[in-house]
């Protein structure tokens, strides 16, 4: 028997959390937190420690587990990690030690985990490093595969669990770009491998599943960045904000801007901690980056580099989503030693996640550059998720007996529903709505 039981990530983007026991043995994948509601959160609080874990709970933070271990939390043999998003693994250091099991996970998803770890003071995790390609055998009846898959995020992974009755594989964050900058593309060949032994079902996220078409590469990027940048060089200072978790993106602007001439800095506190799990695990060479800077008075610092020799820097910093307290933020409303104008470009790489908060401070954001005649370029961004025709060549090239969308939301689960009936796909036969608090059972 099989049950699929969803914490997290299947209602809403974030807090994504799933449980499947296949024969009284389980395994969590992914452990995350509502990214919004941290945020809240965070601004109520100054300070988080693990001992805020049944307030978290409370506020709809992080997954609220109780019940589910009380009842169940014996069985679980592992946890499986996809990538190193915080909506995806944020609630690790709160949620996992009471499992007392194994924490899988890729090289540069362990490296952050390790921060948060050290962040909130917990020191009670078995991390093991699974590379993709990789295998793990759980017990006599379950074994662990990772395979690599292409995301916004170095060394993501679709996580495969082996059983007697097939395959059960999940597939939350991913796009098919056969053209990375950094890292390798799909592993086509071992999914094809996967779909001939047998998959039982398939949990895929649906972010984009309403997007015609196919999602670009990121190599698309790289060339829209430096043609942005390029016409940007007669502003006396570029910024450009965009995912701190997008080494890939953050790499193709280090390189850019130097090849162009201008000496790059960049500043966040999120920049740090992404960037120093990519140099720690060879993603990326340290020579190649420049220090990040956290520190009010250390970027005030470098900033007087900046004012006093225009036309020499590109700085790359955090604030893409108009989130208070980023430096961008920060920036616009004067807590830095450096006045934006008209001679200054502000580039979004990114685009706005679509929630009301994010919405609104965005909107805050972009009327202060404004009304200070900044030059801006938004949308300088592919997105790394897959879109419609992704999804046909996924479930395809998988052909699962059961296929189950995620990561969300009603609206885009229901498109998934209707791309799979094109397909063959019944609903509540072979094909399945799964919110939330809910679970499937297959016996």
């Amino acid at each position: 028997m099989i049950k699929i039981k969803a914490f997290g990530g299947y209602s809403k983007i974030g807090k994504s959390m799933t449980a499947i026991e296949v024969d009284n043995e389980i395994v969590i994948t992914d452990m995350g937190a509502d990214i919004e509601k941290l945020v809240d959160f965070e601004e109520d609080k100054n300070y988080i420690s693990l001992h805020d874990a049944e307030a978290l709970i409370d506020n709809g933070v992080i997954p609220n587990d109780r019940d589910f271990f009380e009842e169940n939390g014996k069985k679980v043999k592992a946890i499986a990690l996809t990538h190193g998003h915080l909506d995806h693994i944020w609630a690790v250091p709160f949620l996992a030690a009471k499992y007392k099991c194994p924490i899988f996970a890729t090289p540069f998803t362990i490296k952050v985990i390790e921060h948060l770890m050290k962040n909130f003071k917990q020191k009670n995790l078995r991390l093991i490093n699974l590379n993709t390609g990789s295998k793990y055998k759980l017990s006599e009846h379950l074994t662990l595969e990772f395979v690599n898959i292409t995301h916004s995020i170095p060394n993501s992974a679709i996580s495969v669990l082996h059983t007697k009755y097939g395959a059960i594989v999940y597939a939350n964050d991913w796009k098919l770009d056969d053209t990375p900058t950094l890292g390798k593309k799909p592993d086509y060949e071992r999914l094809e491998q996967i779909s001939k032994e047998g998959v039982h079902s398939l949990i895929l996220d649906s972010t984009n599943v309403d997007q015609d078409g196919y999602t670009f590469s990121e190599s698309i990027v790289r060339t829209m960045l430096e043609d942005v940048i390029k016409k940007t060089l007669d502003n006396k200072t570029i910024f450009i904000t965009t995912f701190s978790s997008h080494i890939a993106r953050i790499k193709n602007i280090v390189e850019i801007s130097r090849k162009l001439n201008r000496q790059v800095m960049i500043f966040g506190r999120s920049m740090s901690m992404y960037i120093k799990a990519a140099i720690d695990t060879k993603t990326i060479e340290k020579a190649k980056f420049p220090d990040i800077a956290m520190r009010k008075e250390q970027i005030n610092n470098l900033l007087k580099y900046v004012r006093d020799r225009p036309g020499k820097y590109v700085v790359i910093c955090t604030g893409h989503q108009g989130e208070k307290g980023a430096f961008l933020d920060k920036l616009v409303t004067g807590q830095y030693d450096y006045k934006l104008g008209e001679d200054d470009a502000v580039i979004f790489s990114s685009r706005v996640i679509p929630t009301p908060l994010n919405t609104a401070n965005r909107s805050m954001l972009q009327k202060a550059l404004d009304d200070l005649n900044v030059n801006v370029a938004d949308n300088v961004h592919v997105s790394g998720h897959a879109s419609k025709n992704e999804h046909k060549l996924m479930l395809k090239m998988l052909r699962p007996k059961h296929y189950i969308p995620s990561h969300g939301g009603m609206e885009k689960i229901s498109v998934g529903i209707e791309l799979a009936k094109e397909l063959g796909y019944e609903l509540n036969k072979t094909s399945h709505i799964l919110l939330d608090g809910q679970e499937l059972i297959f016996e």
